[in-house]
C-alpha cells in the first residue's frame, strides 16, 4: 500500500469513518468531535486530550487535501439515455464530465482531470416533476431554448446535407449520364483518366 494511501486510510479511521466519504461528511464529523478535545471546551489540559487533538487536526489536514468533494447535477432522461460529454460549473470553475450511455439515477462520475471531485448524477424529468418555483421555471426555459437551438441546427444541417447531395448528384449526371458511352470513351482516349 502506498504511503499517501495509508495516511488517508488512517485519517478516516481517526474520525471513525469508512474511508469513502466525501469531504463534507469529514468536515461535519470533525466539527462534532473537536468539541470534546478542544482546550476551550474540554476540561483540563491532560496530555492525552492534547495528543488526540493533534491527531484530529493532522487527520483533518490530510483529508482536507485528499478527500473527494461532492457535486450534484440533474439531467433529463434523454440526456441520460444518450450520455456524452458535458461541461459543468463547480464552484467558480468549469469542469468536464463524461456521462455514460444509459446512466442510472445515483451514478457517481469523476470529472476529467480532477480526481478530487465526485459528481452525483440525478436523472429527473423536469417536465413531469417540475414544481412551480423559479428554479423549475428557469430549467424549463433553458430546456426550451436548447430544444429550439437543436431544432434550428437540425434544419440547417439537413438543408446543407440536401444541397450537398443535390450538387453531387448533379455533377454525376453531368459527367456520366448525359454523355454517351462513345463520348466517354473518346474522352478517356484523349487522356481523361478518370472519365470512365
Amino acid at each position: 500500500m502506498s504511503e499517501p494511501h495509508e495516511a488517508i486510510v488512517k485519517a478516516y479511521k481517526v474520525f471513525g469513518l469508512d474511508g469513502d466519504e466525501d469531504f463534507s461528511v469529514v468536515r461535519d464529523r470533525f466539527r462534532a468531535l473537536i468539541k470534546d478535545v478542544h482546550p476551550d471546551t474540554a476540561e483540563g489540559g491532560d496530555p492525552q486530550t492534547v495528543a488526540k487533538l493533534q491527531r484530529m487536526l493532522k487527520a483533518y489536514e490530510v483529508l482536507r487535501r485528499f478527500a473527494p468533494r461532492r457535486h450534484d447535477i440533474t439531467i433529463t432522461p434523454e440526456e441520460a439515455r444518450k450520455g456524452g460529454l458535458r461541461t459543468i460549473k463547480i464552484h467558480d470553475r468549469d469542469a468536464m464530465i463524461r456521462i455514460p450511455v444509459a446512466v442510472k439515477n445515483g451514478t457517481v462520475v469523476v470529472p476529467i482531470g480532477d480526481p478530487l471531485w465526485r459528481v452525483h448524477i440525478k436523472v429527473q424529468d423536469v417536465m413531469v416533476n417540475a414544481d412551480l418555483n423559479q428554479q423549475g421555471e428557469a430549467e424549463l426555459k433553458r430546456l426550451a431554448a436548447m430544444k429550439k437551438k437543436f431544432d434550428d441546427t437540425k434544419v440547417e444541417d439537413a438543408q446543407a446535407d440536401a444541397d450537398a447531395h443535390t450538387n453531387l448528384l448533379k455533377a454525376f449526371c453531368d459527367r456520366f449520364v448525359k454523355a454517351s458511352p462513345a463520348a466517354r470513351f473518346a474522352k478517356w482516349v484523349r487522356g481523361g483518366s478518370n472519365a470512365a
